[in-house]
Formats: C-alpha cells, structure tokens, sequence
C-alpha cells in the first residue's frame, strides 16, 4: 500500500522476455490467441457489477495487446505476450447469473465449459462467494488457474486449494484497517456496537469484526441484528438509540440495498451515532452511493480501490481515465479489481512461456509484484502459503460532498 506513488501501468511487467514451453505437446510458438475466462453476473441484480468486471477485463487485455497505444512512462507499444512470442489476449466472458439459489452450480457449470469448450488458459472473476466457491472446486478438478479480484471472503483461501489464488484484501484486512483508522482519532471513540444482517454474509463479516475487537482494545458493546430485505428497520434503530448508544456504529449489509434502509430509517429517526462505518453491501459503487443520498454523508467505507488516491497518481490516473473514455463509466472497486486480476494472470502466463497450466501456477507461485506494477494503493502482488495476496490492503475512505476521501492509510489521505 505504502508504494502507491510510482505506479505503473501494470503491463510493464507482462512484456518480460520468458522462455518457450511446451503445452499438451504443442509448441507454444504457434499459440495464436491467449483466452482468459471471466465468470461474472451479467444479468440479474448483480448485472452491474458483472459489467463493470467485464470492462475492467477488457481494459486489461486491451492493453497488453497494444490497443491502447503507449504505455505512460515507458513510451513503447506493447504487441501481445512477448514471452510466448506475442499472441493477443481474448476476454471470454461466461455469465453466472443473479439467482442466488442457482447461481452456484451454475458457475461451476460455467467455469468448466469455459476451460473445456473455450479452451481457455485460466479464469478470473465470480464476484460472489458462493459462485467463486463452487467455480474454484470445478477448477481445482480441472486443475486450471483460477484468480480471483472481487471476492474478500476469508474461507476462500483456507481451503487449501492448489489452483484458486486471490489478488485482493480478504475481509480481515478490510476490518483491520476499520480499527487502525479508528486508532489514528485525535479523541479514541470508546463504545462500539455493530448492526448486522442475519444472512451468511452479514454474519460472516460480524464475526470478523468480533474477533477484531479485542485484538484492538474494544469490547463490543452490543449487537443487533435484522433480517436482509426487512422494510421496518424502526425497532431495530431504536434499540441501537436507546440501549447500545454507540460511538461508534459497523453497519455489516450483505446488500446495498440494506445499508441505504438503514442510513434513511436513521435520518427518518433525527438519530445519527458520531460514526458509521459500512462494511460489506458495496458501498463505494456509484450507484449505491447516489441512492444514499444524503443520508450516506459522513459515512466510512473501506475498499480495495480508490478513485481518489488514483486521480491524483501520474501512472494510476491514465488507466483509469482511459477505462472512462472507452466505457463512458466510472471505474470502480470491481472494475479495478478485475483489470488486476487479468493482469496478474497475464503476467504469469507471460513469464512462464507458456500456457501450460502447471507452469502458469508455478509462476504465479513465484509472481512478486512491487506497488508500482499496480493501479491498486497496495505495496504489490505475492502470493502467500494460502494463494491470498499477502500486499493487499483496505483503505478507509469517507463520504465528503457526495464523493469519498481516503481517511486511512494516513499517508494516503490528501490534506488530513
């Protein structure tokens, strides 16, 4: 995180001289077309977000296939993946769908067909716990690299899989960062309370903040809980009012949709705690933000990108000018998180020589990425015993205005 302020474009390290390998006995010199798979929700509630993972995958292809003109710094054209002799890189995108009863054996489903039908190399994406985890089992199976952007979830990368890496922050590091903002407080808020969707997300992400808490000196002082989808947040608000009189708020939401109830019943109520911090129910997307209103003003949110620290990054900021001049969208969270993992896979791939999956995992094994190679405010991409990335972070970033301010790492916070 702390190597934010040289970033580069990330295909720096993609055009590294490898040497050839061999693939199912076919010489990898005759390797015409490179294919990466994207499992991502294309249709259903989740649609968006499935978008914003395509086009931050293209993005990343269209780059090391030289579509988007020079690198900035370097001045040179990338032709493809040099190290395989510089064949393009196709996105094949599959669509894991919004039901989240089917959507599981769905992605399994899907992410099978892309590794035996489309033949491609490796796979990224999958956005939602469950698919990823179904997806990544079929893959283990199949054994094909699988890399993950989008999804924090812990278990992901505790189930001791040899063919499923993630180059993101896991949910840990994301309340890790909660505490050490509230740490860096000129005045230390002391009682904290945590609001909580009784779904398998919500209580996944309030067991992390439970166990947290003690590792950072707070105890918590009470928890409420309410159903997903619950239309009358009234009682539950009330409690939190009442009797738990926070400080300090964690408003834990499988949904956007359910933290934008909870800010609105808040205001309906005259009642705000001093702080609120939202984790999970994707936040930090434009669309969630816009819904807020202004009831989302003041709120904390931790994310795995920031729009704001890359505005201001000379290496940063024209990839992410460019994703907005070629979607006519704001890159996000998922988006940047795809793009990274395309590129993690594609610099794999490109330093191995080849497309044979034994060798792809091996190098991204051995994949150790400094910040700079990143548009990600981490300090780079290495991949642990577990296959985390073990150099990603949160930041904590506040809503000021209708926009977010990085409040945490402070040397990332402008002007605080």
């Amino acid at each position: 995180m702390r190597a934010w302020t040289r970033v580069a474009v990330g295909v720096v390290v993609l055009v590294a001289a490898a040497c050839t390998g061999s693939n199912s006995g076919r010489k990898e010199s005759t390797v015409s077309e490179v294919r990466i798979g994207l499992l991502a929700p294309l249709s259903g509630p989740n649609r968006a977000a499935g978008q914003d993972a395509l086009r931050g995958a293209q993005l990343a292809a269209a780059l090391v296939n030289g579509e988007e003109g020079p690198v900035p710094l370097l001045g040179v054209t990338n032709t493809g993946l040099r190290g395989l002799g510089g064949p393009k890189m196709a996105i094949v995108p599959a669509d894991t769908g919004g039901d989240p009863t089917l959507s599981p054996a769905r992605g399994a489903i899907k992410a099978a067909n892309l590794v035996t039908q489309d033949r491609v190399v490796g796979l990224v994406g999958a956005y939602d716990t469950e698919v990823t985890a179904a997806a990544s089992q079929r893959t283990e199976r199949l054994e094909v690299p699988f890399v993950n952007g989008d999804t924090s979830t812990g278990y992901l990368t505790e189930r001791g899989l040899d063919w499923f890496f993630r180059t993101g922050p896991t949910d840990r590091m994301f309340g890790e960062a909660f505490f050490s903002t509230l740490r860096q407080e000129r005045v230390r808020p002391k009682r904290i309370t945590v609001l909580y969707t009784s779904d398998a997300p919500g209580e996944g992400l309030h067991a992390v903040l439970h166990q947290l808490a003690p590792e950072a000196d707070y105890d918590e002082h009470g928890m409420v809980k309410f159903e997903p989808g619950k239309l009358n947040l009234v009682p539950e608000l009330t409690e939190v009012r009442d009797r738990k009189r926070p400080d300090v708020l964690f408003l834990v939401t499988s949904t956007g949709d359910d933290a934008v109830r909870v800010l609105r019943t808040l205001n309906t109520l005259g009642y705000r705690p001093p702080e609120i911090f939202a984790f999970g129910g994707g936040f930090s997307e434009p669309q969630v933000l816009q819904s807020a209103g202004a009831a989302g003003e003041g709120l904390f949110y931790s994310s795995a990108w920031s729009r704001e620290v890359a505005a201001r990054n000379p290496s940063a900021k024209p990839i992410m000018d460019r994703y907005e001049e070629r979607f006519s969208a704001a890159m996000s969270e998922v988006a940047a998180g795809s793009f990274t993992a395309v590129l993690t896979l594609a610099a794999a791939i490109d330093t191995a020589g080849s497309v044979d999956p034994r060798r792809v995992r091996a190098a991204l094994l051995a994949l150790d990425l400094p910040g700079r190679s990143t548009i990600m405010p981490w300090s780079g991409v290495r991949f642990d015993t577990s296959h985390q990335n073990a150099l990603a972070a949160g930041t904590v970033e506040q809503v000021v205005q209708g926009g977010f301010q990085v409040v945490f790492p402070r040397e990332l916070a402008q002007g605080r």
